[in-house]
């Protein structure tokens, strides 16, 4: 059925404040964006792997390792707008994946996962992923984000404050989730979402998944024990590498 077809979108921006031209940034030799894409060519239930770009040097470099890339609108604020407008342009595929270009080790099996879920639940409009393994220091952390759920694995709230908190005890990592940034989406719903009214907590924590939960939209939270490492800076290559040479 075409509305369970998959699309995975790989948005990458080249401009970084904290990092300037990272998805070009080399990995043990290989330009970022070009890893991230060939690991989304492994998913197993994706149809198409597109990277969206705003940078005529990153379609060049994907395009010249065999992979496909769209240009898009430089005006977009964030990854899932940028998505939004290549969902438009592929209306047979009725389910799309969001996955960050500074992502070289996202978890295979959290996508299908993913996939699985909006596949089996066609009233679900949005998923994401969260990880149990979370240290002292990403608990504390304002950039790495922490999500509670309700009693049918809907998240309730993503904060990037310690949540939940505790009030009799010394705040441990035991019951803590830390928000992975891979989302699916029902594509009629991604087309709508860039439109939706932005909300003092989105506007607040800087979250744009917020918006979906203060719009009276669920999103569905796939929890499993995988730690990926998200390239935010520079120092953070090294980390990568290390991980890719223990493999």
């Amino acid at each position: 059925m075409s509305n369970s077809k998959v699309l995975i979108v790989i948005p990458a921006r080249y401009g970084s404040t904290r990092f300037p031209g990272k998805p070009l940034a080399p990995i043990a030799g290989v330009p970022m964006i070009v890893r991230v894409y060939r690991r989304a060519l492994k998913v197993k239930g994706a149809h198409r792997v597109v990277v969206a770009t705003d940078d005529r040097r990153i379609v060049d470099v994907v395009q010249a390792s065999g992979g496909e890339a769209i240009m898009t609108s430089r005006r977009h604020s964030s990854g899932t707008s940028r998505s939004a407008e290549v969902a438009e342009k592929f209306p047979e595929f009725g389910i799309v994946i969001n996955i960050q270009g500074d992502e070289p080790l996202f978890p295979l099996n959290g996508v299908r996962r993913l996939i699985d879920e909006m596949q089996s639940t066609p009233e679900l409009v949005m998923a994401t992923l969260a990880s149990r393994k979370v240290t002292e220091s990403e608990l504390r952390s304002r950039d790495v984000v922490k999500v509670v759920c309700d009693l049918q694995s809907n998240a309730l709230y993503f904060s990037r404050s310690p949540i939940p908190a505790s009030r009799d005890r010394a705040q441990g990592t035991k019951g803590v989730l830390k928000h992975i940034g891979i989302y699916a989406f029902r594509r009629d719903f991604l087309l709508k979402f860039p439109g939706l009214r932005r909300g003092r907590l989105e506007q607040i924590e800087k979250l744009e998944q917020l918006r979906a939960l203060e719009n009276g939209y669920p999103i569905r939270v796939l929890v499993g024990n995988c730690a990926p490492i998200a390239v935010d800076r520079p120092a953070d290559i090294k980390k990568v590498e290390k991980k890719i040479q223990k493999r």
